[in-house]
């Protein structure tokens, strides 16, 4: 008979505890050195304001912008450009433009070379037009009081205010100073336009993707196509991104059945995050691109380049391939962090490299002509069938 090696049961568990003991004192250990390293950080913050309140040379005016700075501070510790911290009125503001609202009198405005406002643009469903504002006015007072004595950066921040409130806005047109007493409402913001471009191309514009972009799409995409539109030109350029939703939504009445794009975590983990049906438009597309076209815009060119053929028409665009999700705190602020990187199933993320255009091509800031988009146009002519 074979000698066996016995193992009594007050071994295993002596061995078993002493296995159980060192787990947890590692564990402890780690979460110590942890906890320890976080106590030390929030105790200099507590000796910096009691050093503050003691010393400071008066009274510190604004304690709310003190915490928010800190915040502020801490959150781009982390050297993302993506991520930030927002305080209650600033997540507001942001939740607001997210659902494609906007709150105020809808104009878009840049300074003036003499230092005052001056109206650059002016939507269709502007409160400012039902006013009378123009194009080209300039703004020289708001509620009487001097844009150049107040700041123009304070003069433009005095413009916003709540819903149905007043403000009055005095603009200089052709030498004559006229009022404008303009109400603040809540409207769409119009992130899509287009048009037929010769007799059977459709083109579409799209400036960012917020909660209302995919109703304006699907309705300038319908009215085109109506209209015997056999290719389309979609231009992106400029266009920062927005929300992942809203940019499936606009490719999934483009693109074929299937996965699109996918999100990778930290932890290494996909998660789809772009998906289509069994509705797709199979006619020629074309994108148009630019250094300005980021994130979610690069995201809709890059489907339509790697699921619908689309050529991608202009120059390298600027390369953001990570996406953020809002964390609500508790006082109803946010934080903004940067999560996971994505990319379409079919190639590579382009985060910090950028789409490259099929066909590069530089439009002459000098020239009157879109050479970019008569390129693009050149492409579908030669695809489009008679």
């Amino acid at each position: 008979m074979k000698n066996e090696k016995r193992v009594s049961v007050h071994t295993v568990v002596a061995l078993v505890s002493a296995a159980v003991m060192i787990t947890f004192s590692l564990t402890y250990f780690f979460m110590s050195r942890s906890y320890y390293k976080k106590y030390k950080t929030y105790e200099l913050m507590s000796e910096i304001e009691t050093l503050i309140d003691t010393y400071y040379y008066e009274e510190p005016e604004d304690m709310e912008k003190l915490v928010n700075m800190a915040l502020t501070g801490y959150v781009s510790g982390l050297g993302d450009i993506y991520s930030c911290y927002n305080n209650i009125e600033e997540s507001e503001e942001a939740s607001t433009n997210h659902a494609g609202l906007y709150v105020g009198i809808g104009i878009t405005v840049t300074k003036s070379a003499e230092g005052y406002i001056e109206i650059i643009e002016i939507p269709e469903n502007s409160p400012s037009l039902e006013a009378g504002l123009l194009v080209g006015d300039i703004i020289t007072a708001i509620d009487g009081k001097d844009v150049l004595t107040v700041g123009y950066e304070e003069s433009v921040q005095s413009v916003k205010g709540d819903e149905n409130t007043q403000v009055t806005i005095t603009v200089k047109r052709d030498g004559i100073f006229t009022d404008h007493k303009v109400v603040r409402k809540t409207f769409d913001i119009v992130t899509v336009h287009g048009e037929m471009l010769e007799e059977d191309i459709g083109y579409i514009s799209i400036s960012q993707f917020n909660g209302k972009t995919y109703e304006q799409f699907q309705a300038k995409l319908d009215e085109l196509l109506g209209l015997g539109a056999k290719g389309f030109v979609f231009d992106v350029r400029n266009n920062g991104g927005g929300l992942v939703y809203s940019v499936e939504d606009c490719l999934d009445p483009l693109l074929p059945k299937g996965e699109i794009a996918v999100a990778i975590y930290r932890n290494g983990e996909s998660t789809t995050i772009v998906e289509s049906d069994n509705n797709e438009l199979d006619i020629p597309m074309t994108v148009l691109i630019n250094g300005g076209s980021a994130s979610g815009a690069e995201l809709f060119a890059a489907s339509l380049r790697d699921f619908r053929d689309a050529k991608l028409v202009g120059t390298t665009s600027y390369g953001k391939g990570v996406m953020q999700d809002t964390f609500t705190l508790s006082d109803k602020s946010t934080l903004v962090l940067t999560v996971a990187k994505y990319k379409t199933t079919r190639t590579d993320c382009y985060h910090k490299i950028g789409l490259v255009p099929d066909v590069e091509c530089i439009t002459d800031s000098s020239s009157v002509e879109d050479e970019q988009l008569n390129k693009a146009l050149e492409i579908l002519k030669s695809e489009i069938v008679k």
